[in-house]
């Protein structure tokens, strides 16, 4: 087949055989009647392939954690680190394709670029002739990409006659071991894991470092509201800053997770470092946080609150309640959408905000513009991602929207990601803002990011793969109705929360709105004890709420699953003579 990436390149590409017989004669592997050269089943893992992993990761963390609180970082070297990857930035890029896709015989990625003709030379020469995005670009449209569904595993990858499957551990990146890992939600089973190492830990406290630098913030101490994840404290101590207070909105967190944290704050502290003993605070009464940061922080000395979009709300107006001024705080409001209403609760009790763009698999992407024109305006960190955008409708035959791919360059990146979508859509845009981050080398921004594959809400992400089962066909069989009678909508609440209404139709019939709630919830929290713990959150925070109102529709008629209506304007039920636009 001749090749369309230059002329005289000629590239053997995958091959189609009649039965999965032929294909295990040949060697490869068969799905669907296609093969494709150097795939691989989905990796499974076993309780002794995790206990394996476990104890491999709890020695690389033992040996390596006293090196890795030794050797904080400085603003000047953050600053170097990134101009030092920035100006290598394709050939990063390239080295990476090279060890953990074309050398490695398992990589997802390999029968994709093989299938559009894509060898190591041709990629080199495309990157060369159209620069980093327009390579990604041009590879996109030949289908060399990766949806929200097919990274996580939940949806075999199909590409014309290409047909083949894969598991959300296939991405992993297989050139660097983790030294701890996050879950996430299960797709109706187990939770997912994903690895993390030292090192990539040192890639977010380089970005985080820089773009508090570029926000004028020093001498910064964290308080932490949220889960009991290690990696914030670790980020902090890599930062060389305190981590002052740490909320937990769930008491008492799992044990496994106290058992590790108990483990780590040992080892801190025998490097010096003091992590703090967490406590609980509840979602619905943030009073004790907003008068510890009153108390705590003044200007000179600034406090970074991680905390999601809507607990960061929860806080400024908990203050704004008590009368109190948090000046010197700065909200690194994340998880959920920052939107202009959210961030005018912020700023009314005299605190900031420092938002971020960031997925578990691939950790952060975007950071805070200082001098930003949107509510949520963020530079791409372009030392470690590439940013492009492909159309594609929302579902099949329905509207159509311009989703992010993302593509990793870092060695230390926990997943590999070449054209990666995450179920996000933004603006994106090149140009001059004149802030520290621009002047460093970040020139791509994004704002108004929203999501269309996934409800959020205090932080909690659910799947529209895993919604549609349930509102489908769970809560019809237990309540009557039809598959198109049940629909979430997420909304903006006038107090800046995030909130998610059950929409049920009337026609329905009479109902418990409180046991329709239950069950929606139950269904959600059974996708493994990662959603479990979200549904906890939402229960906690009160977010789930039933009304009796049609389902919204798009222009088109359709009747998605789940809707999301834009800040600061009501959507319409059907026959309202309105027909808002699914997002």
């Amino acid at each position: 087949m001749q090749s369309p990436w230059g002329p005289g390149l000629s590239i053997d590409v995958s091959m189609c055989y009649g039965s999965a017989r032929d294909a295990r004669r040949a060697g490869r592997m068969a799905t669907g009647g296609c093969v494709v050269a150097g795939g691989s089943r989905p990796r499974r893992f076993d309780a002794l392939t995790t206990l394996t992993e476990d104890t491999a990761l709890f020695a690389r963390l033992t040996r390596d954690v006293p090196a890795f609180l030794r050797t904080p970082l400085t603003v000047d070297a953050a600053h170097a680190r990134i101009r030092s990857q920035l100006a290598r930035r394709e050939q990063r890029f390239l080295d990476l394709m090279q060890r953990t896709v074309f050398a490695y015989p398992r990589s997802p990625y390999l029968p994709l670029l093989r299938h559009a003709g894509i060898e190591p030379g041709d990629l080199a020469a495309l990157v060369g002739r159209e620069g980093l995005e327009g390579a990604l670009t041009a590879l996109a449209a030949h289908g060399v990409y990766i949806s929200f569904d097919e990274f996580k595993g939940r949806r075999d990858i199909v590409r014309g006659s290409l047909h083949y499957a894969v598991g959300d551990r296939d991405f992993d990146n297989p050139g660097e071991p983790g030294h701890l890992y996050d879950l996430t939600g299960g797709s109706r089973g187990a939770p997912t894991r994903v690895l993390r190492s030292l090192g990539a830990v040192t890639d977010t406290a380089t970005s985080v470092l820089a773009t508090m630098d570029a926000h004028g913030l020093r001498g910064v101490r964290g308080v932490l509201w949220g889960g009991p994840s290690p990696l914030w404290p670790l980020n902090h101590a890599k930062m060389g800053s305190t981590v002052a207070a740490w909320y937990h909105p769930i008491w008492p967190p799992p044990l496994a997770a106290r058992a590790g944290l108990a483990y780590l704050r040992w080892m801190m502290g025998r490097s010096g470092y003091a992590l703090p003993v967490g406590e609980h605070c509840d979602l619905r009464a943030p009073d004790p946080i907003a008068r510890w940061l009153h108390e705590h922080v003044h200007p000179d000395r600034p406090a970074l609150v991680l905390a999601t979009a809507s607990s960061s709300v929860r806080i400024a107006n908990a203050a704004a309640h008590l009368g109190l001024s948090l000046e010197g705080t700065v909200f690194q409001a994340r998880s959920e959408p920052l939107t202009p209403a959210r961030k005018r609760h912020i700023q009314a009790v005299g605190a900031r905000t420092m938002s971020d763009y960031a997925s578990v698999e691939l950790s952060l992407i975007a950071f805070a513009c200082p001098q930003g024109t949107e509510a949520d305006d963020l530079h791409v960190g372009m030392d470690r991602h590439a940013v492009i955008e492909r159309e594609r409708p929302i579902f099949d035959g329905g509207p159509s929207v311009n989703a992010l791919l993302i593509t990793g360059m870092s060695p230390h990146t926990p997943k590999i990601a070449l054209n990666v979508e995450l179920g996000d859509s933004a603006i994106v845009d090149q140009r001059q803002c004149g802030c520290p981050l621009e002047a460093l080398g970040w020139t791509t921004h994004l704002a108004q990011i929203r999501s269309f594959e996934k409800l959020s809400s205090e932080g909690t992400t659910f799947a529209r793969a895993n919604l549609t089962g349930i509102l489908e066909e769970v809560l019809p069989a237990r309540f009557g109705g039809s598959a198109i009678d049940y629909q979430l909508l997420e909304e903006e609440a006038e107090d800046g929360s995030t909130v998610l209404a059950l929409l049920v139709h009337p026609h329905v019939g009479p109902l418990d709105e409180a046991a329709v709630r239950a069950a929606l919830l139950d269904a959600m929290a059974a996708g493994g004890f990662v959603d479990a713990y979200q549904v906890r959150l939402l229960r906690q925070a009160e977010s789930v709420t039933v009304r009796r109102e049609p389902p919204l529709v798009t222009r088109a008629g359709k009747v998605l699953t789940y809707h999301l209506a834009r800040p600061g304007k009501a959507p319409a039920p059907v026959g309202s003579g309105h027909r808002p636009t699914a997002v």
